[in-house]
């Protein structure tokens, strides 16, 4: 193409986006900048006047393009404008033929954004008045769209795709209907995080089978043929420890006991040659900045990189002491090779302490621990969905899905406490890591309450693809 050509090529996509800008309506540019709210930061987005202005910002992010300008016809099928699309599809720079949808919009933002089209002038008078107390009245103002609101609600951490029961709770009350919809779409998106956890399941069980193999047979010549990751860097590597104690700001009890399960795991990791870096008391904000700093780190001359939270937790992940989620998804992303290519083909170890589940609730035995200084307490979470689909993960989780786990004030957590004593006692005998955590999983789960009704099974998660053996230290135990 010469070059003459490729600027007549250009001239004539732009006439398409003036097309395109010159049939939409003001609420239609307005549902685009909804729309694409996850691929451009909301600060571009929020002086966004014209459709001309959001395709150009596009296409200065490499996502609308000539060669590729799937992602319009995506946007327009959403809105349901057809005729544009058969309209735009017939002219030659835009042929059907090889043309997809880009699927860069995600089902989440559709599905807010169907729910939006469902609402009347009425119903939306009436979610304004029941969020009076939650959100400020300049950004209940009359010409506030359904859109911008749920905008509004991401922002103060009330609203994502994992936790759509404040907007369920608003939207059953003006429309029982709705409500009834968004019931559906958490339903279907559920099952669908169980297929893949299935999936993952597969490769999971294969290495537990491999990690009791190793421990029945009690000698690691005989793991000889299994590779294992190199751990002769000049660093061990960095061990973050996040530990959340104080959660008066979200009215939450404090987590008394897990300084002991911070200096533990501070001791260990020391001895193992990492630099163990803690931060106390992270909000969401600051548990995920606190792993955006270390993704941003120079890894290379380490053998790989460990994190350890202690938190209380809910159905979606871990809580920030301001009471904010961070999804399970959202720590360990944060040192995915594209964020962190030094860690890339390096083992990503994460230490959870939180539960999975409400089941076996400690306040359901008062009578048993009168003395609440030895009563043990939990911190429940379940994660709908934890290891991603990348290589050298390893998720060791305290509990099961649907459990709690056990907190004791005076000793740590049971899982923590665990984890560290087995670090201490085999890592100099040459045991990897895996077969390590199959000792916990022994320990923990004969561990009781006085009642003897309390128990608990650790679960680790991963997708390493050799096994991860920590050079004995020089000194046989911290």
């Amino acid at each position: 193409m010469t070059y003459l050509t490729e600027m007549q090529t250009d001239l004539e996509f732009q006439q398409v986006l003036l097309k395109v800008q010159e049939s939409l309506t003001v609420n239609e540019v307005q549902d685009l900048v909804f729309l694409c709210s996850e691929l451009l930061s909301l600060k571009d987005l929020s002086t966004m006047s014209s459709a001309g202005q959001l395709f150009s910002l596009l296409e200065n992010r490499d996502l609308l393009s000539r060669e590729d300008p799937s992602l319009l016809l995506e946007l327009l099928r959403i809105l349901k404008r057809n005729s544009l699309i058969r309209s735009l599809t017939s002219e030659e720079v835009m042929p059907t033929n090889g043309t997809t949808y880009s699927r860069l919009i995600s089902t989440y933002r559709q599905f807010l954004y169907e729910l939006s089209e469902s609402i009347c002038e009425q119903d939306l008078k009436n979610i304004k008045f029941l969020l009076l107390k939650t959100l400020s009245r300049k950004k209940l103002e009359k010409d506030t769209t359904l859109l911008q609101l749920f905008l509004e609600m991401e922002k103060e951490g009330l609203l994502d795709e994992n936790n759509l029961d404040f907007l369920q709770k608003i939207i059953a009350d003006i429309n029982p209907s709705l409500g009834k919809r968004i019931i559906q779409y958490k339903t279907e998106s559920f099952k669908i995080d169980i297929v893949k956890e299935q999936v993952n399941r597969l490769n999971l069980t294969e290495g537990a089978d491999v990690a009791s193999r190793d421990q029945s047979q009690n000698s690691v010549t005989e793991n000889a043929e299994i590779p294992q990751y190199e751990m002769k860097g000049d660093k061990r590597g960095v061990c973050l420890i996040i530990n959340n104690y104080d959660f008066k700001k979200c009215r939450l009890r404090d987590r008394d006991g897990t300084d002991i399960d911070k200096k533990s795991l501070e001791v260990v990791f020391e001895w193992l040659g990492f630099e163990v870096v803690t931060k106390q008391n992270c909000d969401r904000h600051q548990i995920l900045q606190v792993l955006r700093d270390l993704a941003a780190r120079d890894h290379t001359s380490a053998d790989c990189v460990v994190c350890c939270v202690l938190s209380h937790g809910k159905i979606e992940g871990i809580l920030g002491v301001d009471g904010k989620i961070a999804t399970y998804r959202e720590l360990i992303e944060t040192l995915s090779p594209s964020q962190c290519p030094s860690l890339f083909k390096k083992p990503k170890l994460f230490f959870i302490q939180a539960c999975r589940g409400t089941n076996d609730q400690p306040a359901a035995l008062p009578q048993i621990f009168p003395d609440d200084e030895v009563m043990p307490v939990s911190d429940a979470a379940v994660p709908r969905d934890s290891i991603p689909e990348m290589a050298d993960y390893l998720l060791a989780m305290s509990t099961v899905p649907n459990y709690v786990s056990y907190r004791e004030k005076h000793h740590g957590t049971w899982f923590i406490q665990s984890l560290c004593y087995h670090l201490k006692m085999l890592v100099p005998k040459g045991y990897d890591l895996l077969s390590i955590l199959t000792q916990v999983n022994s320990d923990v789960s004969k561990k009781t309450d006085k009642s003897g009704l309390k128990k608990q099974m650790p679960q680790p998660e991963f997708t390493l693809t050799k096994r991860v053996v920590f050079p004995p230290p020089k000194t046989h135990t911290p």
